[in-house]
């Protein structure tokens, strides 16, 4: 239905306007969504990917004018009379897009909560396979869900710790500790870095890769923690050429 050149498009989310990409999946007729940046209410661009992009100006050209765009602005799902009408859209493509979007994000939703649902009523026991864990925590981080991420981040950490000590193999540690890579992010972009720190801690153990290494430094530096800092430097250096803007003395130590 779509057209594969659309660009991306913006969302009022919990820490500003959230920038989107959709990605077809037409081998299960659906597609997925991925939060890219969030434009702050300061005006700043957060880029998720961690590196700046050449397309950064025109991502946050695009959140700026969520407020003023005719089609979406005056949106309220309780009133039918304010709904947007495709027929009267510049773009009549881009409403049924936004319409894919909130069908895939209330059954993300609803999955999330439902996550979070088994662990308030069992706080001791995990409600997924940890092998399967990560796809469990996709949908809260392809939709930049920050509270979920950080309550469940809050919840999971202690579960997920003692297994790491037990011989379940590299494939179910791998699943842990990209869920808790993803966490993290999460994390840091509600601004807690120090569960952000636990998460990355503990992805680490999970799988020692240059990735989770340098979203440990990031959270260290981030929550002020100079011994953990110089761990995850001297982890990082120890295993892989140390790059220089993680080798830079910050303001903890």
């Amino acid at each position: 239905m779509f057209d594969d050149e659309l660009p991306e498009f913006a969302v009022r989310g919990e820490a500003g306007i959230d920038l989107f990409e959709r990605r077809p999946m037409d081998s299960q007729r659906r597609s997925r969504f991925r939060c890219l940046a969030t434009l702050t209410p300061d005006g700043r661009l957060q880029e998720h990917s961690g590196t700046a992009t050449p397309q950064a100006e025109r991502l946050a050209t695009l959140a700026r004018a969520l407020a003023d765009d005719p089609l979406l602005a005056p949106l309220s799902l309780g009133d039918a009379s304010a709904w947007p009408r495709a027929a009267a859209a510049d773009d009549p493509l881009r409403l049924f897009l936004y319409l894919d979007f909130f069908r895939a994000w209330q059954v993300a939703d609803l999955a999330g909560a439902r996550l979070e649902a088994q662990l308030a009523r069992d706080p001791g026991a995990l409600p997924v396979d940890p092998g399967q864990l990560a796809g469990a925590i996709t949908p809260v981080f392809d939709f930049n869900r920050l509270s979920r991420g950080l309550a469940l981040a809050r919840a999971l950490v202690p579960l997920l710790r003692p297994l790491l000590a037990q011989p379940g193999g590299e494939e179910r540690h791998e699943g842990i500790g990209f869920a808790l890579r993803m966490l993290g992010d999460l994390c840091l972009r509600a601004g807690a870095p120090f569960e952000a720190l636990t998460c990355f801690d503990t992805a680490v153990a999970a799988g020692d890769n240059p990735f989770r290494r340098r979203k440990a430094i990031e959270a260290a530096r981030a929550a002020g923690d100079a011994e953990a800092l110089r761990h995850h430097r001297a982890g990082y250096a120890a295993r892989w050429k140390l790059p220089a803007d993680l080798a830079e003395t910050g303001d903890t130590e």
